[in-house]
């Protein structure tokens, strides 16, 4: 397979996953993970990404802090959602049990007074991370509701110093999702070229 080839199949296949086996992620697939996350582009190469990796007890005691960010992020489910509570209420038990993800990611930045930069470039690491471990045959989902009780993150974790900018479940998939549609595509390109 050419590699463009391969890298389409990646990209197209790659899905959010909220349900995981009973099955811990190899170490070395972590590590692999986060490399290639270190691989991203950055705003002027500066490269301030902050990456905690936790899985086992210390995981599952953060869930309570995590779970709280779901009341911050209920409003914007609401409007979105309307018409299927069923997301709401999926949302609201993945909360609750991060879909039994035997490790997380905590993706942060170092601020250096370019929040905007620093937020684009830690999540171009953190789409690599999530192609990667697609392509090693686990699963991911990108979680930004935990940001809204950082400070409590934060303090479970001994971080100082550091922004988070988003959480990511890694595990086996228990389910394989089903394909989204892509909304709107001829609404979401203008071409001018000559």
């Amino acid at each position: 397979m050419e590699l463009l080839e391969c890298v389409e199949k990646v990209i197209k296949e790659r899905r959010s996953h909220r349900f995981y086996l009973d099955k811990p992620v190899e170490r070395e697939k972590l590590e692999k993970m986060i490399e290639l996350a270190m691989w991203a582009p950055s705003a002027m190469n500066r490269q301030q990404w902050f990456f905690v990796v936790v899985a086992g007890e210390r995981l599952k005691r953060l869930i309570n802090v995590i779970e709280k960010g779901y009341e911050y992020i209920l409003p914007r489910l609401q409007m979105f959602f309307a018409e299927t509570p069923k997301v709401i209420d999926q949302t609201k038990r993945f909360f609750k049990s991060l879909g039994n993800a035997p490790a997380a990611v905590f993706a942060y930045y170092t601020p250096t007074g370019d929040d905007y930069s620093d937020v684009q470039s830690v999540s171009a690491a953190i789409q690599n991370m999530l192609l990667a471990a697609h392509a090693m045959g686990l699963g991911t989902c990108w979680m930004t509701g935990p940001v809204h009780v950082e400070d409590e993150i934060n303090k479970a974790l001994d971080i100082e110093g550091k922004k988070l900018v988003a959480v990511v479940t890694v595990g086996y998939p228990a389910k394989k999702p089903p394909v989204p549609p892509r909304r709107d595509v001829e609404k979401k390109v203008v071409w001018m070229v000559d």
